[in-house]
């Protein structure tokens, strides 16, 4: 279904029905650096499964993640919906029911969007996870692919430094890539078009 910019009010590389195997991982990088008392109201919202780590780089990127028990945290913070359960898998490890993980990326959605209230967002990224077959993109995903143009600019210096907001953008290129969408890109793809696919 196609959905008007306003629906999205940023990019947000990654957004869909992920799945998760032993963690999840969400960066965030604002237009401007969050006041203190905006960095609070942040910090308190960020969905529980998610609070395993924190972590802010050059004052106005974010990285918050699970510790890697993600799934135990997942079946403690969200209820299960009738007919579905949690379960075992032949590695040993606890897999929430569907309906927990749907939940917690609903949280992380709405959790982004209270926050860009508070601060705005520039772009939020969560890498695919292909231990647990990835994420089922959505609509504000692919939107997001075509507002990388405009992006370029802020996230090209960032290729260079050893940081989340290098991790985060070396993700994004690398969905472009997948996506097909770096040729589009002009003078910009010279500079990551041999990357590999990972980390995103």
């Amino acid at each position: 279904m196609a959905h008007p910019d306003h629906d999205f009010p940023f990019p947000f590389f990654g957004a869909g029905e992920a799945s998760y195997y032993m963690w999840a991982e969400v960066h965030v990088r604002f237009a401007r650096q969050p006041s203190t008392s905006q960095r609070a109201v942040i910090v308190d919202t960020v969905p529980v499964p998610l609070r395993g780590a924190l972590d802010w780089c050059e004052g106005r990127q974010l990285m918050v993640a699970s510790g890697l028990f993600l799934h135990g945290t997942v079946v403690r913070s969200y209820p299960v919906a009738p007919g579905e359960s949690d379960r075992i898998g032949d590695d040993g490890w606890l897999y929430a029911a569907p309906s927990r993980i749907a939940a917690l990326n609903a949280d992380i959605e709405r959790w982004l969007l209270r926050i860009h209230r508070e601060c705005p967002i520039l772009a939020a990224y969560r890498a695919e996870d292909p231990d647990s077959g990835g994420t089922r993109l959505s609509d504000w995903h692919d939107w997001s692919l075509a507002r990388l143009p405009g992006l370029l600019p802020e996230l090209e210096p960032l290729l260079d430094q050893a940081s989340h907001a290098t991790s985060m953008a070396q993700g994004i290129m690398a969905m472009a890539r997948r996506a097909g969408s770096l040729p589009r890109l002009g003078v910009f793809a010279g500079d990551v078009i041999s990357w590999g696919d990972e980390p995103a």
